[in-house]
């Protein structure tokens, strides 16, 4: 029985920390190629402490971190000996109401908090920045409380009483009974529930994704992003780093553990003085680490007081970031304009965007949104029209791309890029004469390896096509008819997607998905043997993703600026062969990479485009109804 229980443990632990020692192993690989060791290196730890932009993100994440865990040790530690002075019966109930945030769902967590951040901020303290750095610390410190109380909890119940009440009668008052006896007999939950509530912290990202501004963002928040492209080297480095912080610090809790239980044998009047030492040292370690990280952030990270913070909100990795030897098209601005410091953040729908600025309490200078959401925009009076003055540049947008459906008077935005929408196969297990159009997604001989659009307004634009029905249709029966379309296509499903489509078909997980021409171009660059088909005879999706400046900007001239530069046919060249979409500025082309010009991937013939049609805006009761029968689907 015990060689049984030797053997589980041992491979419990391979299975825990196989994973880890993959990570740490590609991390000094010279290859971008996990599976392929091809040489051992230091220099991804060079370009780490390379890279600003992720050094700040650390910093970020380090900040909230830290300071969430030293208040919410703290007040958790009050909480925890306040609640177990209270009677039996009402120290079960208050701590039954203490675990409930615990076991909360995080994402009805991070709404509740968003709305009540939101609520308060411009509803009654007048706001125009509800969320910010301070509404993600206070989050952080509340959902760390219930940590640390439950750490420190069982150290209050399994102390001796005696040892207070003999500390008063030899003179102390109830305080310094407190920091003389009780602190050191449940040291060991304080310093659990600390690294617990660190770790929490450092870790958390649907919260965060809730509760921070766009001015102040985390590690985890941004990493999200960072699946359209494969994940630098640089950040399996970061990652390293980390995991050897939290393990150091697992083997100091546990080292204090086993010299706080070796300590009981030995007489209590130097356990006192030990445990009082210990407690300075650890405190003023705690305090100094705090003092540091937050002066050196002050001191040498924070902006000028002069220098103007430009708050852009895109795609994921839907600008050139420097990685493949591509410019780092948000450095290069920041290096010609140094007065301004771009604030970069990132969503991976229109209407997660939309949600976004629809519920406020953020300060956004420029978005990216598509077609059909910018006339949504505009119909709401979400979009400030734009001083072309500004924006010279614009006299190098094609004419094909002006005076469009949604923006026809050209006031409120300005393209970026365009793109279709079709199909992206496997080659190796789905057969070709089967790629005949919309209805491969429905076919059951590839049950389980089909992958679908997690939005509705594609979702449906699809169904749309195949049943022949307008795409931008507001009957309701057609639109139920879709709804019943794309629910028959659940048992063939593998998900619902929009930026997981990456690493599910690059590495073959998947095997038929519908996405946008230019990500799948990006797919098909990682495995040779995905490939595009456009269904031409029974229409698809032909888009428009402009830059726009919402009515919440506060740095208009800044955001105005940043466009232009976008458009500068240099930039915008190197910027689309990084992220491989359709330039409305031919003139890009001539500093592009001419076989991306010339892929029928990312410019099919004018033949072949003549098949396309965008969306439109719908009304709004149409898009709740939309919305609320994919919402069924995907329930169903």
């Amino acid at each position: 029985m015990k060689k049984t229980n030797r053997i589980l443990t041992i491979l419990i632990f391979i299975f825990l920390y196989i994973p880890m020692a993959v990570l740490i192993v590609a991390s000094f690989n010279t290859g971008k190629d996990i599976a392929n060791f091809e040489g051992f290196t230091l220099h991804r730890y060079v370009e780490l402490f390379q890279d600003a932009h992720l050094l700040q993100l650390l910093r970020n994440s380090l900040v909230v971190s830290i300071i969430s865990t030293v208040v919410a040790t703290t007040f958790g530690t009050v909480a925890a000996v306040g609640i177990h002075n209270l009677k039996p019966r009402m120290r079960k109930v208050v701590m039954s109401l203490t675990n409930i945030p615990m076991t909360n769902p995080d994402i009805v967590t991070g709404v509740s908090l968003s709305l009540l951040f939101v609520f308060v901020g411009t509803r009654m303290l007048g706001q125009r920045d509800a969320l910010t750095f301070w509404t993600l610390l206070i989050a952080h410190i509340t959902f760390n409380l219930p940590y640390v109380i439950l750490n420190v909890m069982p150290k209050l119940q399994q102390m001796d009483n005696s040892l207070t009440d003999a500390a008063m009668d030899l003179g102390c008052t109830p305080l310094q009974a407190f920091f003389k006896v009780t602190l050191h007999e449940i040291m060991p939950g304080i310093v659990s529930g600390a690294i617990m509530a660190f770790t929490m912290s450092l870790d958390d990202f649907v919260i965060s994704y809730f509760v921070s501004g766009l001015d102040f963002v985390t590690l985890p928040v941004e990493i999200y992003s960072y699946t359209k492209k494969p994940i630098q080297p640089k950040v399996y480095a970061m990652f390293t780093l980390l995991f050897l912080l939290i393990f150091v610090l697992m083997v100091a809790m546990n080292l204090l553990q086993i010299r706080a239980d070796r300590n009981k044998t030995v007489r209590r009047s130097k356990v006192e003085t030990k445990a009082m030492r210990t407690f300075r040292r650890v405190a003023a370690g705690a305090l100094a680490c705090v003092l540091l990280v937050i002066s050196g952030y002050l001191i040498f990270f924070a902006k000028p007081q002069e220098q103007i913070t430009l708050n852009v909100y895109n795609w994921g990795q839907y600008i050139a970031d420097g990685s493949d030897d591509s410019m780092e098209v948000i450095r290069e601005f920041e290096t010609r304009y140094p007065h301004i410091k771009v604030n970069y953040s990132t969503y991976d729908s229109n209407e997660i965007m939309y949600s976004k600025l629809s519920n406020g309490g953020i300060t956004v200078d420029v978005i990216i949104p598509s077609d059909y959401m910018i006339a949504r925009l505009i119909s709401e009076d979400m979009l400030l029209p734009l001083d072309f003055d500004n924006i010279p540049n614009y006299q190098y947008i094609d004419e094909s791309f002006r005076n469009t459906s949604y923006d026809p008077e050209n006031r409120y935005s300005v393209p970026y890029t365009w793109g279709t929408v079709g199909i992206l196969y496997n080659t190796k297990y789905v057969d070709e004469a089967d790629v005949t159009g919309w209805e491969v997604l429905w076919n059951e001989k590839y049950a389980g390896k089909i992958l679908m659009f997690g939005n509705s307004r594609d979702a449906f634009g699809i169904a749309q096509y195949l049943l022949g029905y307008d795409v931008n249709t507001t009957d309701k029966a057609e639109l139920q008819a879709c709804a019943d379309k794309l629910l028959a296509q659940k048992p063939v499903l593998q998900q619902y997607v929009m930026d997981e489509i990456f690493a599910t078909m690059q590495n073959e997980e998947a095997w038929i998905a519908p996405y946008y021409a230019g990500d799948c171009l990006t797919m098909m660059g990682e495995n040779e043997n995905l490939a595009f088909y456009l269904p031409e005879s029974q229409g698809f999706n032909l888009f428009i993703d402009a830059m726009c400046i919402p009515t919440c900007a506060k740095e208009k001239e800044a955001a105005e600026l940043f466009i232009n530069f976008l458009c500068d046919p240099e930039i915008a060249g190197a910027n689309m062969d990084w992220i491989c979409y359709s330039t409305p500025l031919s003139a890009a082309k001539d500093y592009m990479d001419p076989e991306t010009v010339f892929d029928p991937v990312s410019y099919p013939s004018d033949e072949i485009l003549a098949h396309g049609s965008s969306y439109a805006y719908l009304p709004e009761d149409i898009s709740r109804y939309v919305e609320g029968l994919f919402m069924e689907v995907r329930n169903g």
